[in-house]
């Protein structure tokens, strides 16, 4: 008897194969441009599953300074993912969003990178940022920036004596956080940067030229975008939006001051059926003299009486919170995810560029119990660069995917 003829997979039909792809996380994608070149080339134009779950990156001495790990919470086991120039090792990561990192590099100008296909797009220059000025030698070249210290709340301005930073200085003492409007390959996306001096905002846009300060608040610690507006809470609670039309910025204040306990990080993150959740962290000096959190609170924010509403849990939920743009997802299809359980990494305010050998601050806070667990044991990253979470995003050009198992 002849053996049946095996099937020609490369035949199926592109619309069979893009709808298989919205279903599928992130290795599974790759494994798919894998199979033969017909699926290769579908993969790098389909538009990849949009609630992927956020993956741990981070360095490890066996990856080498120019490859990062990347470890699968779903899958339970880590991956190596080769990185373009400049190696990794050199940059300051000072966000995640939309798939792609924020990165600093050596002159500590930004550039966003997707580390699942490679690709890079500059920022706007240092140089044009409002509080910066440049600080040339004797030759005209650039040897660091002179930074002036003053917000926008007072007037007349108040200002203190100027700082200068040398070149690579500037970004560890400078920059905090950034999120993304939307995936940077759109063609319209925008950058929200929280910053020194007193963690104030600026926006730019990718592929624009200039930097632009909005001197309303300070003392900013994360913001989300959302239906087109972005987000910003400050360290006591207060809650700004922004609206970018065209060339001018549409400010509202949501709420004022909504926190009266001291905190050290405030997060605000958009939950699924609604709401936003502001999450309070709050952390003291461990035995090993480094900042430990202790405690996570989530509060609902009530629009109507602009008041805070603490929640003893968030149900079939969990959120990611860290540098990355802070997310509330749900587990029904996630069944190795704990629910109603926060999974945090490293995020001082001031600290986090010290001490670089130090135990990182990260782990899984389960709200309903108030302990404390690891991510995963025993752990496999160096404690610089700080790990933080990706949410990956494939739907890129193909030819520059590089991940492969350890």
């Amino acid at each position: 008897m002849e053996e049946a003829p095996s099937p020609d997979w490369s035949g199926l039909p592109a619309d069979i194969l893009h709808s298989i792809l919205e279903l599928l996380e992130c290795p599974d994608n790759l494994r798919f441009a894998a199979v033969c070149t017909a699926w290769h080339r579908t993969s790098s134009e389909a538009v990849c599953r949009i609630s992927q779950t956020p993956c741990l990156l981070y360095c490890t001495k066996a990856a080498g300074p120019s490859a990062v790990g990347m470890y699968s919470l779903l899958e339970q086991r880590a991956y190596t993912i080769s990185l373009p120039d400049p190696p990794i090792a050199g940059r300051y990561l000072i966000g995640s969003s939309h798939g792609w990192l924020i990165t600093a590099d050596e002159k500590s100008d930004l550039m966003l990178l997707n580390p699942i296909t490679g690709e890079q797009m500059r920022l706007p220059p240092v140089t044009t940022m409002h509080h910066i000025k440049p600080v040339m030698n004797g030759d005209g070249v650039l040897e660091g920036y002179e930074m002036s210290y003053y917000h926008g709340k007072l007037f007349p301005r108040i200002e203190e004596p100027p700082c200068t930073y040398q070149l690579d200085e500037y970004r560890e003492t400078v920059y905090f956080k950034a999120v993304l409007s939307s995936d940077p390959s759109s063609g319209d996306c925008t950058v929200m940067l929280i910053h020194q001096p007193y963690w104030q905002l600026s926006f730019a846009k990718v592929g624009g030229e200039t930097w632009n300060w909005i001197g309303i608040g300070t003392d900013y610690t994360d913001g989300i975008h959302h239906d087109g507006w972005f987000y910003a809470v400050n360290i006591a609670g207060t809650i700004d939006s922004f609206y970018f039309n065209g060339t001018s910025i549409i400010h509202k204040r949501i709420a004022y001051q909504m926190l009266t306990r001291p905190t050290k990080v405030v997060y605000i993150v958009q939950a699924p059926w609604g709401d936003k959740l502001l999450i309070s962290r709050k952390s003291k000096t461990t035995n090993h003299n480094t900042e430990g959190t202790f405690e996570i609170m989530v509060y609902k924010f009530d629009p109507d009486g602009k008041e805070l509403i603490k929640m003893t849990g968030i149900g079939d939920h969990v959120l990611f919170i860290g540098h990355n743009a802070s997310l509330c997802l749900p587990v029904s299809d996630r069944p190795q995810l704990m629910p109603s359980c926060v999974y945090y990494t490293d995020h001082a305010v001031e600290s986090l560029f010290e001490a670089k050998s130090n135990k990182r601050d990260m782990g899984v806070y389960h709200l309903e119990s108030n302990i404390m667990t690891n991510i995963v044991s025993p752990e496999p990253w160096m404690t610089w660069l700080p790990p933080l979470w990706l949410t990956p995003n494939t739907s890129k050009t193909s030819h520059h995917r590089t991940l492969c198992l350890e």
